[in-house]
């Protein structure tokens, strides 16, 4: 024993060496993690401004992917009346520069954050504050522009032909630039599955999305996988599944899912949403 703890002893020197390294290498993981932590927060700041920067296009976003007349819009009154006007005012011989300009930079802005989440670079729970169920009440029009097979079932009669073609020359933009288009899809469906998680939403609301993703679900998934792969090649396989598995969060709960939602809980919340609505109205 006294020969191993002698200071002159090489296994006590050696072992001390062993001590230190370990020290050092636990100290550089701390660091890295800390360094990691602080590029997430700084890069969600950066895309907070961003996106708030963008209030304006994303409204006409909305109103493009929306029917006239519809009564949720970002925009106030003033403003819906202008882009009304310059609706009338389309051209088949000249692109919308307006709208255009719009799409290009919500889809340009969404599809960075989403390579930025693919990629390992930020969490969903990192980008999620940033949008919050504001973005996701409005993502339906949004869904129909890069998806226009998308059930809509706000159908009116109002939409003039203008407003129709303008919506078209959008879609025939995003069809020229599918990477982009895939993965504005998958920021929503990721976003919805967090949102789904916290209960954020109202329970019709994730009511109808689980019984649209009994059928899409599946597709979800494996857009969300492929993409990954793709950004990230095969050694990246288990970022792959962590995010196809984590859109399971606004799905159904099944055999096969225990991370999903509940029926029952989804049932005892529309009763209480319920019950709150009208004790509110009757207050």
């Amino acid at each position: 024993m006294k020969e191993i703890l002698n200071p002159n002893n090489s296994n006590f020197l050696t072992a001390i060496a062993t001590v230190l390294l370990v020290l050092v290498g636990l100290v550089q993981i701390f660091i890295l993690f800390s360094q990691k932590k602080q590029t997430r927060i700084a890069l969600t700041e950066q895309y907070r401004q961003l996106w708030n920067s963008l209030k304006k296009y994303w409204g006409n976003v909305v109103f493009i992917g929306r029917e006239n007349g519809e009564y949720y819009q970002i925009l106030d009154e003033i403003s819906i009346n202008v882009l009304k006007a310059r609706t009338e005012k389309h051209r088949l011989d000249k692109p919308t520069i307006w709208a255009l300009e719009s799409i290009q930079k919500v889809c340009g802005t969404l599809g960075e954050i989403s390579t930025r989440v693919l990629q390992g670079h930020l969490n969903i729970a990192d980008i999620y504050p940033i949008f919050g169920t504001q973005f996701l009440r409005q993502s339906r029009p949004l869904r129909q522009l890069l998806e226009p097979e998308y059930q809509n079932s706000y159908k009116t009669d109002e939409t003039t032909e203008q407003h129709k073609r303008i919506r078209t020359e959008i879609q025939d933009w995003l069809v020229y630039h599918d990477g982009l288009r895939r993965r504005c899809l998958i920021l929503i469906d990721l976003l919805w599955a967090e949102a789904a998680r916290l209960e954020d939403l109202p329970p019709d609301d994730m009511q109808s999305a689980a019984n649209a993703k009994q059928k899409t679900g599946h597709l979800n998934r494996k857009r969300v996988f492929e993409e990954t792969i793709r950004l990230n090649g095969i050694l990246n396989i288990f970022q792959a599944i962590k995010l196809s598995r984590f859109l399971r969060k606004a799905e159904y709960r099944s055999w096969t899912s225990w991370t999903g939602i509940k029926k029952v809980r989804l049932t005892n919340l529309n009763k209480e949403w319920t019950k709150r609505l009208l004790r509110d109205r009757l207050k």
